[in-house]
């Protein structure tokens, strides 16, 4: 494949949504959230990570990070920690630019935010109704203030 070739896109070359990358600094904290409240499971885990391969793909040359894939069923979250180059961070507001949070749908977003205010974590605001009765959501403020969105659709008639 080639630019200006018949095919225009890789659409027709994509086969399914892979994963979501998350960039921590704690690294134990974020994987225990993943794992341990949301259900992933560890796929594979590596702690300093600096194969060449690694620096060039992620333009980062030198690059030395701790890694894990986590699997919940066919999505999986990739987690880095890097330890070279050291990097930003800080927490990001949902009106700045680039990727603003991950969703998940739950069959219960009530019982999901006091599972979640009882272990600890934080949310923005109570679970809110949305769309007019079409969604109900929490946005969880997970390890590094990582914005993870639950989000229920409640079955019935819906109110515009």
């Amino acid at each position: 494949w080639r630019r200006g070739s018949a095919m225009a896109t890789v659409a027709d070359l994509i086969r399914a949504p892979h994963h979501t990358a998350v960039c921590v600094e704690d690294f134990e904290a974020a994987r225990d959230f993943y794992t341990g409240m949301l259900g992933f499971r560890l796929e594979g885990e590596m702690d300093q990570r600096g194969e060449v391969a690694l620096g060039t793909v992620v333009g980062l040359p030198g690059a030395r990070i701790r890694w894990a894939m986590l699997a919940l069923g066919a999505h999986r979250i990739e987690l880095f920690k890097y330890y070279e180059p050291a990097g930003e961070h800080r927490a990001r507001r949902q009106c700045d630019g680039g990727y603003t949070h991950m969703a998940f749908e739950v069959t219960d977003v009530d019982a999901a935010y006091a599972h979640l205010t009882e272990a600890g974590y934080r949310t923005t605001a109570p679970p809110q109704v949305m769309r007019g009765g079409r969604t109900k959501v929490i946005y969880v403020l997970a390890p590094e203030t990582c914005v993870t969105e639950l989000l229920e659709f409640p079955p019935g008639p819906y109110e515009d």
